[in-house]
């Protein structure tokens, strides 16, 4: 076993842990349209995902229907 000095050890260990380097989707367009939405959902996540989780939910029971209802009663009930 290797004799380290552990707190500097740990204190080292600790600030890899929190280094996150910057996000490249490869392409310029992407990576500034994901900086965009997520600076969007980092201030005012619940703005943007209530709204569209009920309308998408909405959506999906007028296209469904009772059929909606048994697939979620199922997966409800089945895990």
């Amino acid at each position: 076993m290797k004799n380290i000095n552990t707190p500097y050890h740990l204190k080292n260990k600790l600030n890899e842990v929190f280094f996150i380097e910057p996000n490249d989707l490869g392409w310029v367009f992407l990576t500034k349209f994901y900086k965009k939405i997520t600076s969007y959902l980092k201030t005012a996540p619940f703005i943007i995902i209530i709204p569209l989780s009920f309308f998408f939910s909405f959506l999906f029971y007028l296209i469904f229907g009772k059929l909606l209802v048994k697939i979620v009663n199922l997966l409800q009930y089945g895990f």
